[in-house]
């Protein structure tokens, strides 16, 4: 009975304090017949490096500086640009030396900047971090960029991941990125205030590619 409650709950993004792997053992039965977070992948600028059909290009002024992989690439040659402060996680080589980046997987909108030194040749991540995700109750978080994040009360190791727009932040182990895909229905642990913990279940997770 607790096993489907706790599925229960996990699907309809309500919150879940029972520990991790109470968790993995109820999403076994949660996920065998149903719900599993979608993977989207989006695809905002061509190999070519013009926006696709129905993207909008605002351009900014500053300069941006290229030189590593987007976490978020499930293709090569899609690079992270800083500086931070810009937010520019996910970035396409474009025409005159400048770069068309993407902020945010749920709007139809690029930024193009120029950028200044050369172009580096990047591999995708071997595994990916979405760029953005929707939890099951409707709200979404989306990828943290650098800036200094305070420590969870009660998890000092831990370090923020994402910022979501129910007033929570996702947090997790160093050297990992705060979502759990232990099994098909992925999860990451909210924090609120630096005390609170919940457990929330994803229902998509937003990945950058190139159209073609």
């Amino acid at each position: 009975m607790r096993a489907i409650l706790t599925a229960l709950l996990l699907i309809t993004g309500l919150a879940v304090t029972v520990a991790p792997p109470t968790y993995a053992a109820s999403s076994d039965r949660a996920t065998a017949s149903g719900p599993v977070t979608a993977i989207r992948v989006v695809r905002p600028v061509t190999a070519a490096g013009t926006p696709a059909a129905g993207w909008t290009v605002h351009r900014e002024r500053g300069r941006a500086s290229c030189d590593g992989a987007a976490v978020s690439a499930v293709r090569a040659g899609i690079v992270s640009c800083s500086p931070s402060a810009a937010y520019l996680p996910a970035c396409w080589r474009s025409a005159h030396h400048t770069v068309l980046c993407l902020r945010n997987p749920l709007e139809h909108t690029l930024v193009r900047m120029r950028y200044v030194g050369a172009f580096p040749q990047v591999a995708k991540p071997a595994t990916p971090t979405p760029l953005a995700m929707r939890l099951f109750d409707g709200h979404t978080c989306r990828l943290r960029v650098g800036g200094a994040w305070a420590t969870p009360k009660d998890h000092p190791r831990w370090v923020g991941y994402y910022s979501c727009d129910d007033g929570g932040d996702v947090y997790g182990p160093r050297r990992d990125d705060g979502v759990i895909r232990t099994h098909p229905l992925w999860w990451v642990r909210e924090v609120y205030d630096l005390t609170t913990v919940q457990h929330r279940a994803l229902r998509t997770a937003y990945l950058v590619g190139t159209a073609h």
